[in-house]
């Protein structure tokens, strides 16, 4: 009887410690991107699609536009901000899995977490900046030899969501 329950508390162990960062970046922001305490933005490539043949647009950056596959990004929201994106943080830190993506960069000081992940893909980079203020995932066949393009992009999303 004994055998059994310490065996079955491994096993129960196991399992526990099998599901930390074995999520992959869509599954690791369903853990948070519905929570009423997050805002929550996405665009995807159909949407990019649409922008990139806006004629509004400047011919260099309807290519960018065109790369892109693409875009999450989660908020903490509300008047604990701070706590809340600690907590988003660590969520997702703990529960994606990173294995295959290259750190870029780390800081950390006593107000703020940012890390900078990318993935160099067949068909796709993905890009992924995970921080105490913001989570941020971009797909597409593009690369960061143009930070101004990127920089612009990550500024639609900071307006689209009141930043």
């Amino acid at each position: 009887m004994r055998t059994k329950f310490i065996l079955f508390f491994l096993f129960i162990s196991f399992c526990s410690l099998a599901q930390d960062g074995n999520k992959n970046i869509d599954q690791a922001f369903k853990l948070i991107d519905n929570r009423e305490d997050a805002s929550y933005f996405e665009v995807t490539k159909d949407m990019f699609k649409m922008m990139s043949e806006s004629r509004e647009i400047g011919p260099e950056y309807k290519e960018y536009l065109s790369q892109l596959h693409q875009l999450k990004m989660i908020q903490p929201g509300g008047g604990n901000r701070m706590q809340l994106g600690e907590e988003f943080y660590n969520i997702f830190m703990e529960n994606a899995n990173l294995k295959d993506y290259t750190r870029l960069m780390t800081q950390r000081d006593q107000r703020s977490k940012i890390s900078f992940y990318k993935k160099d893909g067949k068909d796709e980079n993905e890009f992924l900046l995970i921080s105490n203020s913001m989570i941020i995932y971009i797909t597409g066949t593009l690369d960061l030899q143009n930070m101004q393009q990127f920089e612009q992009i990550i500024d639609i999303a900071g307006n689209a969501m009141g930043m």
